[in-house]
């Protein structure tokens, strides 16, 4: 090896690296080609890599379609799978799938083309939502070169396949006309929301697919457009059971008037050309009725959609459907729904200021963000101010306004500062200008402004230990006392107690005694004597003077030396022994009697 390497190095002129690399290579024992592979690999050659289904249909039917990605993905799949199995079925009764053809009129139909043309309508009836049976999807020359036991087997093959087709993407969706739930697109429901919630059965989705496209736009709004079509359903209802009463007396023949409706039965082949827009005329007056009760709306003139039925129904029918769309309806529409009808029509604000008007102030917090970006806000707002009684929805919807820089009249700016408290006018200007304010948080926060700034008092905290102090000193000073006194008197009565059980009294003694008692008892009964002529004089000046003035009472109770309430409240209890009750009242600076003992004070006083 290292002579085959000289003279290469000897005939080739060869640079330094360039030689370095080939020594490298020699050294490197997994570099040396084993020369019996190569003999093997010779005598032996790879198979080649078995080749698709697809390559064997013809090229211009697989050219013609304009199909999306996840289309030309799921047919590929689906024809291979198929292929296998009518592959696998032809070898058991040893025929070959490559060489299946049919001999039609001047050339001859490859099976490749026809099952490929199969997995096409299987796909395209899935994604159009049409529930075509397998069968129906065979044509008549892949009957002709398959037995009917291997087309029993490929249509339990396709049946398992459509289980598992996938949902449509977005691109796919768009060339199908689908919804993002997977539904057909229809003028009355393009979102799919209202068939993907099953809302209506099937035959009432009849009656919808047989109308004809209108100008509308409530169709963006699923929740009253649900309410035009239950609408729409009954008004269709009242007059199929109108139709199916034999008694009733159309002025048309009925039978040609809802054929395409009601599946009746058509007698002659007559085709009334006025009668093809009943449908949509229905629908017209059950979307008016909704109209009619959303503020803002513009209403469709009634009379002329029933002047152009009455000439159709019978008297009694119209008088049912008059009966029907005459009864109030009852709509409780959220402010996402009534953001969406005023993108069909903006005059519906109205029905936002409504809104907001029912509700309080502390509801509204999780709509202030909404409000507060609407761009109709100086109106809605305004109404609200106008029409609302709630104080604080007021104040909300003027700060609302002040803070967009809307113009605010000048009552209202009065009717603000009296709300806000004159201490929280800097903390409301602050609200005003606070670029991150938490708008949820807001009617909180206005009550706060109400309320006055509550002013910080500091304690001295040495006094109050002093003060405190200083009273325990007082307190034990006093009970100090008291216990000697309490002590001093107890000695006092047990020293009585016992002179006088050691000693006798003299009976003459006790006389004396009991004189001396008895005169002191006339002395307090002449004392309480003198003291009642006393009321009764100041009482009987009173009464003959119809009362007295408080200033000349206070004097006079001053000259007896006691307050004037003292005094006030020692006369009430000397009446209240006589009249059960509070005869002497204060009144406009006077002391009265009341009116209702003044005449028994008189017969009392003059005896």
């Amino acid at each position: 090896m290292f002579e085959f390497v000289n003279k290469i190095f000897k005939n080739k002129q060869l640079t330094e690296e360039e030689k370095l690399s080939i020594i490298e290579l020699v050294n490197n024992e997994e570099s040396f080609i084993n020369p019996r592979e190569i003999i093997i690999e010779k005598s032996h050659p790879k198979k080649a890599a078995k080749e698709a289904w697809i390559s064997y249909v013809s090229p211009p039917l697989r050219m013609n379609d304009n199909f999306t990605r996840q289309v030309e993905e799921v047919m590929g799949a689906l024809f291979e799978s198929l292929c296998a199995v009518v592959d696998v079925e032809l070898r058991k009764k040893r025929k070959n799938i490559k060489n299946l053809k049919y001999e039609r009129y001047y050339y001859r139909v490859s099976v490749f083309d026809e099952i490929y043309r199969l997995s096409k309508e299987v796909v395209y009836s899935f994604y159009r939502l049409e529930n075509t049976h397998v069968a129906n999807l065979f044509s008549y020359d892949l009957k002709a070169m398959l037995s009917r036991d291997i087309q029993t087997i490929l249509a339990h093959e396709v049946d398992a396949c459509r289980e598992n087709l996938p949902i449509p993407d977005e691109e796919t969706r768009k060339q199908f006309g689908l919804t993002p739930f997977s539904t057909k697109i229809v003028w009355w429901d393009p979102s799919g929301m209202l068939r993907d919630k099953e809302i209506f059965d099937g035959t009432e989705r009849d009656y919808f697919n047989h109308l004809t496209r209108r100008v509308t736009r409530f169709t963006e709004v699923p929740a009253v457009m649900a309410l035009c079509l239950s609408k729409y359903v009954d008004i269709l209802q009242i007059v199929l059971r109108d139709l199916e009463d034999e008694s009733i007396k159309w002025k048309i023949k009925p039978n040609n008037y809802f054929r395409k409706y009601f599946h009746l039965p058509l007698n002659d082949g007559r085709v009334w050309a006025e009668t093809v827009r009943l449908p949509t005329d229905l629908y017209l007056l059950a979307e008016n009725t909704i109209r009619q009760e959303v503020e803002g709306l513009r209403v469709l003139p009634v009379e002329e959609s029933l002047q152009s039925l009455q000439k159709y129904f019978p008297d009694e029918t119209f008088r049912k459907m008059q009966g029907y769309l005459s009864q109030k309806i009852e709509i409780e529409l959220d402010y996402q729904t009534i953001a969406a009808l005023r993108n069909v029509n903006k005059t519906v604000w109205h029905e936002s200021a409504n809104l907001l008007i029912s509700r309080s102030a502390e509801q509204l917090s999780v709509l202030l963000e909404d409000v507060a970006k609407d761009p109709d806000l100086k109106k809605i707002a305004t109404k609200v101010i106008k029409q609302s009684e709630d104080s604080d929805k007021r104040i909300l919807f003027i700060f609302l306004m002040e803070r967009t820089a809307l113009p605010v009249s000048k009552a209202l700016q009065k009717e603000r500062d009296g709300f806000i408290h004159p201490t929280r006018q800097a903390d409301y200007q602050r609200l005003l200008a606070d670029p991150n304010l938490p708008i949820k948080s807001l009617p909180e926060l206005l009550k706060e402004c109400t309320q006055p700034i509550r002013r910080e008092i500091k304690l001295d905290t040495a006094l109050i230990t002093a003060s405190h102090s200083a009273l325990d000193n007082i307190i034990d000073m006093v009970d100090t006392y008291l216990r000697e006194e309490e002590t001093g008197e107890g000695l006092v009565s047990a020293v009585s107690l016992d002179i006088v059980a050691e000693t006798e009294i003299p009976p003459a003694v006790e006389q004396r005694e009991a004189e001396s008692l008895d005169s002191n008892i006339e002395e307090s009964e002449k004392q309480d004597s003198e003291q009642e002529p006393e009321h009764m004089r100041f009482l009987k000046q009173v009464v003959e003077g119809n009362g007295i003035s408080l200033d000349d009472f206070k004097e006079h109770a001053k000259n007896k030396g006691k307050l004037h309430q003292a005094y006030f409240t020692e006369l009430n209890e000397v009446l209240y022994e006589i009249f059960d009750d509070q005869v002497l009242v204060i009144s406009h600076q006077q002391v009265i009697i009341e009116e209702d003992f003044m005449e028994e004070m008189r017969d009392w006083i003059y005896g």
